[in-house]
């Protein structure tokens, strides 16, 4: 006996009908829940902090040193970074305001962009 007709008497039994209804849900379903799940990959680590001060490089430093209120740590801003980085830090400096800052991962030092939150 073929397939199809195998298909065919057991689709159209009505005996077996609930059960065939099952088995091609069943099918259906299956893969869509053992698929692994794949999360976004974050691009960097973002922080959201008022600055505390700011200082100029020193001397060959290819970098200005950004300190934070909410942390101890030196931050690194690069000198061929956006100029618009550089205005929005002193802005926060100046008035108290928070900024969001991008790292490319938590133990970072280098900013790679400022933004307003």
């Amino acid at each position: 006996m073929s397939v199809k007709k195998v298909i065919a008497k057991h689709f159209s039994c009505p005996a077996y009908l609930p059960s065939m209804l099952g088995l091609l849900f069943m099918l259906l379903t299956v893969p869509s829940f053992s698929a692994p799940k794949h999360k976004p990959k974050k691009k960097g680590v973002e922080n959201t902090m008022t600055v505390a001060a700011i200082r100029p490089p020193n001397g060959g430093e290819t970098f200005v040193r950004v300190t934070f209120l909410q942390s101890q740590r030196f931050y690194k801003l690069p000198n061929d970074a956006n100029p618009g980085y550089l205005v929005l830090l002193k802005e926060s400096e100046k008035s108290h305001t928070p900024v969001v800052i991008k790292r490319a991962k938590e133990e970072s030092d280098i900013i790679l962009s400022v933004r307003k939150p």
